[in-house]
C-alpha cells in the first residue's frame, strides 16, 4: 500500500496547482482530530513548494496547523 504522504501528494500536485477544493480536502483530513503533527506541517509546506501554484488558502491552512501543532 502507498504511504499517505505519496498518495496525497499525488492529489495535491497533479496539475502543478493547489486548488481551493484540494486544500478542503488537506484541511478536513489533517485537522479532523483537532490538531497537526510535524510530519503533516511538513508535508504542506513541502507540496507548497513543490507547486506551481497555489491558493491563500494554503498558506492560511500552514498558519493554522501551525497553531495547533504537537
Amino acid at each position: 500500500m502507498a504511504e499517505w504522504r505519496q498518495v496525497a501528494k499525488v492529489m495535491a500536485l497533479g496539475d502543478g496547482h493547489i486548488s481551493i477544493k484540494e486544500v478542503e480536502i488537506l484541511r478536513k483530513v489533517i485537522l479532523a482530530d483537532g490538531s497537526a503533527n510535524k510530519s503533516e506541517l511538513s508535508f504542506l509546506k513541502e507540496i507548497k513548494k513543490e507547486a506551481k501554484t497555489t491558493v491563500k488558502a494554503l498558506d492560511d491552512l500552514i498558519a493554522d496547523c501551525e497553531k495547533v501543532a504537537k
